[in-house]
């Protein structure tokens, strides 16, 4: 289960100083050339774009997923900690935001209401979030998002619609949700250092253990990050990702 590439063009005057009208190179430095392609990430899936900036909140954008990646667009902190929290999670398979449903009323008055987030389970489930402060939660927001609810699950648009607010933002959690996404580009060297490194444990063993035997100091703790984030690996307890970590091996690598 957020980085984010901004390039510019500009135009590149051709300069001359009197060394190269003199016939001597302007240059003697040794020749860089540009990489020969960039991949940028997939543009969002969302079905209305998001504020770029605000004078009055927080607005943003992540890179998720594996490879280049998709851009998702925030407009909140809130929304960019809930983004991070999901994404890490293992049971996020995908994450989209700003989709679009189309309810109705009382008077059968229709309605557009674009859904914060949407996670697709592991189990296949479609759960749509409505992030929000607390303080901004009233009793007819409520009215509203359970009439939304209703008709997204009886129209099988979703399998659940949650609420999310900042009480369900664990610090544990959002710490190592920032540091999985931080280090998930992948490693060619380091990774397949640790997975050998990893298939060959018995037992429950700490973070470590495995950094000492793969020899790779930041490297292999970076790579170790990545196998709890793909499920290899599997925390013992719920705390902060760190060194002294207890860790089993969940599944083959």
């Amino acid at each position: 289960m957020y980085d984010q590439i901004n390039l510019s063009a500009g135009s590149h005057s051709k300069r001359r100083n009197s060394n190269e009208s003199q016939g001597r190179p302007y240059s003697k430095g040794p020749v860089i050339t540009a990489p020969q392609s960039i991949r940028l990430p997939e543009p969002s899936c969302g079905n209305r774009d998001t504020q770029v900036a605000s004078t009055k909140h927080f607005t943003g954008g992540v890179v998720l997923g594996d490879g280049p990646g998709v851009r998702l667009g925030t407009e909140s902190h809130l929304e960019m900690t809930a983004t991070l929290l999901l994404a890490a999670r293992p049971s996020t398979l995908d994450l989209r935001e700003q989709v679009l449903f189309n309810w109705y009323d009382a008077n059968g008055d229709y309605f557009a209401h674009f859904i914060d987030l949407v996670a697709t389970r592991d189990n296949g489930k479609l759960v749509g979030y409505a992030v929000r402060p607390a303080q901004r939660i009233s009793d007819k927001y409520l009215q509203r998002l359970a009439r939304i609810k209703e008709q997204a699950v009886n129209q099988c648009f979703l399998d659940d619609f949650r609420l999310f607010t900042e009480l369900d933002v664990c610090p544990i959690e959002l710490f190592n949700a920032k540091l999985i996404h931080s280090v998930r580009r992948p490693d060619c060297f380091a990774d397949p250092v640790l997975e050998g490194v990893v298939a060959s444990i018995v037992g429950v063993t700490t973070v470590d253990a495995l950094v000492d035997q793969s020899g790779l100091g930041g490297m292999g703790f970076r790579a170790v990050v990545r196998l709890i984030r793909s499920d290899h690996l599997q925390m013992v307890r719920h705390e902060r990702l760190e060194r002294s970590s207890e860790v089993f091996c969940a599944r083959a690598v």
